[in-house]
């Protein structure tokens, strides 16, 4: 009895591993299959979300555009415009942030959203901060704490363009589809020269009487220097060095011919060497003036001076030359 039972019970474990076999098969053809059929709705979720979030992005781009335009035409309008115009775009940031915080995203794009929210946070945050901060300009603040002021805003500006980039290197496509997003297109707007520049002009202009100012903004080199010893820029040696000498009008009155200079002592051919140039400006406007040839000595500390000419009726006049003291070496 106990040898004809052997066969029955291999039979028995064989059909035990047939089965077992047949059900591992079935578990991984049913998971293949699920993970096939889970790919195009998750696809299909992906790029719903991107179409519900492209026009607000789009409308946040615009947004960006309006800042720029808005400090183009500034000197051209009243202050009570200007800031009416600032309370509409404070109003449609908010609108936008909203907008965007209302959106659910598929699970795939939790990370990618976030950062889109965060982008549209600071861009609302720094358009009420761009609004309160020429409602200070406008209503008397120090020039120095006024571009102290918008300049940060322009800080915010600049890390809402980094946090959307990241948004988009978040997205499971790799950013394909994603509108692109700046507000930012020339950091060089918000440096202090510049805001120094934009905000005098922008008070001269809502001025209801004749304002003459001029100024010299900036000083480049040609070569630009290495390094700095103390407050004397480092120079690579170079036979003639070249001027970009940025002036600007920062009253209301147009100014003609006023005459751009360069001065710089010792020089190679003697004592002192001067170029100059001719200019027009409108109000608001700035002229990079290129003078180029000077021959400086080697070796020796030189000091550099940029002027613009007085303009008749002026009173500001610390703003019309900037000096600067270098070496070659």
């Amino acid at each position: 009895m106990a040898l004809a039972s052997r066969p029955t019970h291999r039979r028995a474990r064989r059909w035990l591993l047939v089965g077992a076999l047949a059900t591992v098969v079935v578990l991984a053809v049913n998971a293949a299959i699920a993970a096939r059929s889970s790919a195009p709705a998750r696809q299909l979720a992906e790029q719903n979300y991107l179409d519900q979030v492209s026009p607000l992005i789009q409308d946040s781009t615009q947004q960006g555009r309006d800042i720029d335009a808005l400090r183009t035409q500034a000197v051209t309008l009243s202050g009570t415009t200007i800031i009416d115009r600032l309370d509409q775009l404070v109003a449609s940031t908010a609108q936008s942030f909203a907008a965007i915080r209302r959106i659910a995203p598929p699970s795939s794009m939790d990370t990618a959203h976030d950062l889109l929210v965060a982008t549209m946070g600071v861009r609302a945050d720094s358009a009420k901060s761009l609004r309160q901060a020429i409602a200070n300009a406008l209503g008397g603040q120090t020039l120095t704490a006024a571009a102290a002021a918008v300049g940060q805003v322009g800080a915010e500006m600049e890390a809402s363009d980094r946090t959307y980039q990241l948004f988009v290197h978040a997205l499971p496509s790799g950013g394909t589809g994603a509108p692109t997003s700046r507000w930012v297109s020339d950091p060089t707007t918000y440096e202090q020269a510049n805001l120094s520049v934009f905000l005098s002009s922008l008070r001269a202009s809502t001025s209801l009487v004749p304002v003459h100012d001029v100024a010299v903004v900036l000083v480049l080199t040609e070569p630009a220097p290495v390094s700095l010893n103390g407050s004397t820029q480092v120079l690579p040696v170079s036979r003639f060095l070249n001027l970009q000498i940025v002036v600007a009008d920062t009253g209301n009155q147009p100014e003609r011919n006023l005459m751009v200079s360069a001065t710089m002592s010792p020089s190679a051919i003697g004592p002192t060497e001067v170029f100059r140039d001719f200019v027009n400006l409108s109000p608001g406007q700035r002229r990079t003036v290129s003078l180029g040839g000077l021959r400086p000595e080697g070796n020796q500390p030189t000091t550099l001076t940029a002027r613009i000419d007085a303009v008749p009726g002026e009173t500001n006049l610390g703003d019309n030359t900037k000096t600067i003291t270098f070496v070659m070496q």
